[in-house]
């Protein structure tokens, strides 16, 4: 029988958490990959280099550093934050910011030079220039958007080993997907399962069409 109140509180779960881990990472995104990419310094190369590495961190491996950290044993574990929603929230913004941050400095660095010679020549100042790249071609950053909140909301490992997929709290779609179906409940599992699906294929199409749009 489907419990339509679990798979509710499920989806919401799931929306709460993808959805403010990928704005702290997009805005952050924005700020420190624009500093990147539109300067020259020490290091630059690698700090680029090691944020394209990290694109591809196992999620559970996230999951693993952010519970060493908050763990009662661990250099944060005064505040408390194991197996709570901020908790995941943390382990997804680790995964998710990497790749986010990788695609603002790619395009910064693609579109900022041209730019830069073209508006400081009609005396245009750094403030102008940030505000033509983020508005000039909208579709990238709301596909760089749609990329961060998709790999939030289906990534399961992290959130399980941070939120301990505890019920009424942390217990998102894809902790419910893999505990009712191990149950035998796979009514259940299907159903979140089609929905999380149902998303995937928002976002895809979301992200082609702003891609062609620019």
């Amino acid at each position: 029988m489907l419990d339509t109140s679990k798979v509710l509180e499920a989806i919401g779960i799931s929306l709460h958490v993808s959805f403010v881990s990928t704005l702290f990472a997009f805005f952050l995104s924005i700020f420190f990959g624009y500093l990147i990419a539109t300067r020259k310094f020490f290091l630059k190369k690698y700090i680029v280099s090691f944020f394209g590495s990290l694109t591809s961190i196992p999620p559970v491996c996230a999951g693993l550093i952010v519970y060493l950290i908050i763990s009662r044993s661990g250099p944060l574990g005064w505040m408390e934050l194991l197996y709570t929603p901020s908790a995941m929230i943390i382990a997804q913004f680790i995964i998710i910011f990497p790749i986010m941050i990788t695609l603002i400095i790619n395009y910064i660095e693609r579109e900022y030079p041209q730019l830069k010679d073209e508006l400081i020549s009609y005396g245009a100042s750094q403030k102008d220039i940030l505000f033509l790249l983020i508005t000039n071609q909208k579709g990238i950053y709301l596909t760089t958007l749609l990329i961060g909140f998709g790999r939030a909301i289906s990534e399961y490992g992290a959130a399980a080993i941070v939120g301990g997929s505890i019920d009424h709290v942390t217990r998102n779609m894809t902790a419910m997907i893999a505990l009712e179906t191990a149950k035998g409940n796979i009514l259940i599992g299907v159903t979140l399962g089609a929905i999380l699906i149902s998303v995937s294929l928002i976002i895809s199409f979301g992200i082609n069409y702003f891609k062609n749009d620019d």
